[in-house]
């Protein structure tokens, strides 16, 4: 079940805080500058701080921290606390899982992405090579501190971000969450308005749902890297930092939203919809066709496929989907030119 906690405001959240004991606090320079000082934590707090980006999801920066945490003297009594997105709580929970051959730790997701996403489901991992989470464990955090507030911290393009995480939790198990998603009417102007704890929720209890099933993702959790086979393409190909992680898995979603139409069952007055809700809410990434050849070969690569078959997620309908779905090499590159080259917002 998950370990998530909702702080309904400060005290809630300080209060679950002060149960926590010989604490570490890892945190990049973004969260250090704007989240930290929201904790109110005592000022000989013992904090661990790396350059933000997803470029430093690395190892590199999982050395630096296990060096800090050799200098603190931290041992199997000591919690980390994972301050931060997807790359703190990604690192941090695989620098203490390997530490000492594991340490407890917490997350405290400050992005939205983090909270309905990345901090949750006890995936831990750096980048390799340019491939995305290639290194990394499976190890469930203590719990989860889940506080809103932190959204205020950040720019519009990391919110829409983790929106599209939101929405494809919607588009694999539940069509009316995607209803009420989609008459949200999200923009810069109103973002901050929205009382956001209610869909983060169902966000979290939809991925909870299907990864207590299946913590390993040998079946049905693979569900929730629908438009991830092509969208971490997109996003190695273009380089750490180039693109928000969100962004990348709309464009994927778009693609495969394309090849459930074209391979599957969706019908093609829903893959309109889909992509018509994506085309309007996030920017086209420039693909062009020469792009599109060394796309397709890093999707090859995707980690989650076998060594004879790309395997994708497929749509049959708007809140059901099916996982490892045969693809050929030949129809990403299709997708990709649908991509990059249809007129999508128009219905």
């Amino acid at each position: 079940m998950s370990k998530a906690i909702f702080a309904y405001g400060y005290n809630a959240l300080s209060s679950q805080l002060k149960e926590f004991k010989e604490t570490i606090i890892l945190c990049d320079q973004n969260t250090e500058k704007h989240c930290l000082p929201l904790l109110n934590l005592s000022k000989d707090v013992k904090i661990v701080s790396f350059p933000a980006g997803e470029s430093n999801k690395s190892a590199f920066t999982l050395n630096h921290i296990w060096n800090k945490l050799l200098i603190f003297e931290a041992n199997r009594d000591t919690i980390l606390i994972n301050l931060g997105g997807g790359v703190v709580t990604d690192i941090g929970g695989l620098a203490a899982s390997t530490y000492n051959r594991g340490i407890r730790f917490v997350n405290i997701p400050t992005t939205l992405m983090g909270m309905v996403d990345a901090a949750n489901g006890g995936k831990t991992g750096i980048n390799f090579n340019g491939l995305k989470n290639y290194i990394g464990t499976f190890n469930e955090p203590e719990s989860i501190l889940i506080w809103p507030e932190f959204l205020k911290t950040l720019p519009f393009e990391q919110i829409i971000s983790g929106f599209a995480e939101m929405l494809k939790h919607a588009l694999i198990s539940d069509k009316t969450y995607f209803e009420n998603l989609t008459n949200l009417s999200l923009s810069p102007e109103n973002v901050h308005e929205i009382d956001w704890m209610p869909i983060i929720k169902t966000s979290v209890h939809i991925k909870d749902k299907i990864v207590s099933k299946d913590f390993k993702e040998t079946g049905e959790r693979k569900l929730l890297n629908f438009g991830h086979t092509i969208g971490h393409a997109i996003e190695s190909y273009f380089g750490e930092n180039a693109i928000p992680h969100g962004h990348c898995v709309a464009a994927g979603i778009i693609c495969e939203t394309w090849l459930s139409n074209k391979k599957g069952s969706l019908v093609k007055s829903d893959m309109e919809w889909i992509i018509h809700i994506f085309g309007t809410l996030f920017n086209r990434i420039k693909v062009s066709l020469e792009h599109i050849e060394e796309m397709s070969q890093l999707a090859i690569r995707d980690k989650k496929n076998s060594t004879s078959s790309i395997n994708c997620v497929f749509l049959e309908q708007i809140g059901e989907a099916t996982y490892d779905r045969s693809i050929t090499l030949d129809e990403i590159k299709e997708s990709l030119t649908y991509y990059s080259q249809h007129d999508w917002i128009k219905l």
